[in-house]
């Protein structure tokens, strides 16, 4: 099939339709490139390319929202776009429009007191999760999601002034997509779950474990867009099983990994996926988490060994966090590391669209082009034992001890 598809056709199950793209102006959103519309059974999901394209977006959404305005954070920095945001939903609360705003503790600690107090004079609900210091460092909210009535936009940008940009030029290098369609009301739920669970005292923990739903496309029958979650108290395992299946099933599987930390279970699956045809993935040259920089290393050459393609971007600090395999396509919050995958609070929507799938090759050609493809002998004669001793350490803190003792503290809270 074509990427343009006649609307009057019937459709298969999983195949996406599109309109002819038109050419865009000359650094419209912060880039010249198109968002490409999607159109499966049910949804519609529009890629958005780089921090200034999604956050014009969400800004239109806010603006034009009429009955309710979700907003969930890891990060929100008092800067000119955080500033932005909450002039916009402060504008929204004012209409009428029931505004909520759920910020991580840990990751936005560094907002001053009182920033959102225009915010909830207006009418806004503004929620901290997981205020309890002793605990935030541990248990953390790392969604990103924006849910405007109908449509929501979920990926890996943060509210804060480094994503603003196209990632190439200007900005950290970072993707999302919005989305329509019944998914949306399963993205809801899940907001309504976290907002319960902000407090994180031990009655809201023990309600979140015992009330936890199984991973569901909320199309029936025919899930083309499919909500996965991950963190205590979710079907963690699904999410986890669901990606190293279609990783393993893929003839050419390719990822934007900001922090890349992958299990046993997933390197395995990306050796079989590099055996059946490609398995290539583009991290950051320069990290934000040194520490998660140097834990990724201790397996490259491993990786490479097997025919695993890694590349190094260079332009900027790459912070995107997608996987396409085939032409299923995988776009949130979550990291391939174990703290993503194991600990935090997450959401991974699981697209199928040859039409998302065939966009985001082109711009993952691009990426490639911008950066530096590591060789397995030129990165093994390079390597001195000050540097495999210091990858090994932050493996071992990040991989194991980090986990373990997430796992303890948690049930010692149920």
């Amino acid at each position: 099939m074509g990427l343009i598809q006649d609307k009057n056709a019937p459709l298969a199950a999983g195949d996406a339709v599109a309109e002819a793209p038109q050419p865009a102006p000359a650094g419209a959103h912060g880039s010249d490139l198109m968002p490409t519309e999607a159109v499966g059974v049910g949804h519609r999901c529009t890629l958005l390319v780089g921090g200034t394209a999604a956050y014009d977006r969400m800004l239109e959404l806010i603006d034009a929202a009429r009955e309710s305005v979700d907003l969930e954070t890891y990060i929100y920095r008092a800067d000119a776009i955080g500033d932005g945001f909450r002039s916009a939903l402060t504008a929204a609360a004012g209409r009428g429009v029931r505004v909520r705003v759920l910020v991580d503790a840990y990751g936005s600690e560094s907002l001053p007191a009182g920033y959102f107090a225009s915010l909830t004079a207006s009418g806004a609900k503004v929620l901290w999760f997981n205020p309890k210091r002793l605990l935030r460092l541990s248990f953390r909210n790392h969604r990103k999601l924006l849910r405007c009535d109908g449509t929501a936009v979920v990926g890996g940008l943060n509210i804060a002034e480094e994503y603003d940009g196209d990632g190439v030029a200007r900005g950290w290098r970072d993707f999302a997509v919005e989305v329509d369609g019944g998914v949306v009301r399963a993205l809801a739920e899940s907001f309504e779950r976290m907002w319960e669970l902000a407090p994180f005292g031990r009655r809201q923990i023990r309600q979140f474990w015992t009330r936890r739903p199984r991973a569901r496309g909320a199309s029936a029958g025919v899930p083309d867009a499919e909500l996965l979650l991950s963190g205590s108290g979710c079907p963690t395992a699904e999410m986890r099983s669901r990606l190293a299946r279609d990783i393993r099933a893929a003839r050419c599987c390719f990822a934007w990994a900001a922090y890349f930390l992958p299990s046993r279970r997933l390197r395995k699956a990306l050796r079989v996926a590099a055996r059946a045809g490609e398995a290539s993935i583009v991290l950051s040259a320069r990290s934000d988490v040194p520490t998660a920089g140097w834990a990724s290393e201790y397996h490259f050459a491993r990786l490479l060994r097997a025919g695993i393609r890694l590349h190094r971007y260079r332009p900027q600090i790459m912070h995107a966090k997608l996987v396409v395999a085939d032409d299923v396509v995988y776009v949130g919050s979550a990291n391939l590391d174990a703290r993503s995958l194991r600990i935090n609070f997450e959401l991974l929507l699981r697209v199928r669209s040859r039409e998302l799938a065939s966009r985001l090759r082109e711009e993952f050609a691009a990426d490639v082009a911008r950066s530096d493809e590591l060789e397995l002998e030129r990165w093994t004669r390079k390597r001195t034992w000050w540097q495999r001793l210091r990858s090994y350490v932050a493996y071992q803190l990040l991989a194991r001890l980090d986990p373990f003792l997430a796992n303890r503290r948690f049930k010692s809270l149920q």
